[in-house]
């Protein structure tokens, strides 16, 4: 991400130098098929690639430890906003299922 090729270039790499490294590094992720049809499960797993396909499985990524220290390391948000983001996002789904239920 930004952090790695902020460390690329302030190590002195050339901006188009970092930015081809990290396309080289990642290149792996980019899918140019249909996100929404069958083939796309198969292929990210076959990438190693992790499938939220469901707002439960997204949020609960956004708050894993992980991601929790790459926020705080990058002063984007704290463990404590980390959580009340999550809580957020679960009771916004919670709030929106119940409204199409009742619909």
């Amino acid at each position: 991400g930004m952090s790695a090729l902020s460390d690329l270039i302030e190590g002195g790499m050339s901006h188009r130098d970092a930015v081809a490294e990290l396309f080289k590094q990642n290149r792996h992720v980019i899918f140019t098929g249909n996100g929404y049809s069958a083939e796309w499960p198969a292929e990210a797993a076959k990438r190693g690639l992790p499938n939220l396909y469901n707002t439960p499985l997204a949020a609960a990524k956004f708050n894993s430890p992980e991601n929790k220290k790459l926020f705080q390391d990058m002063g984007i948000f704290t463990p404590e906003e980390c959580d009340a983001r999550a809580d957020v996002m679960f009771e916004n789904y919670n709030t929106t299922l119940c409204i199409e239920a009742q619909t």
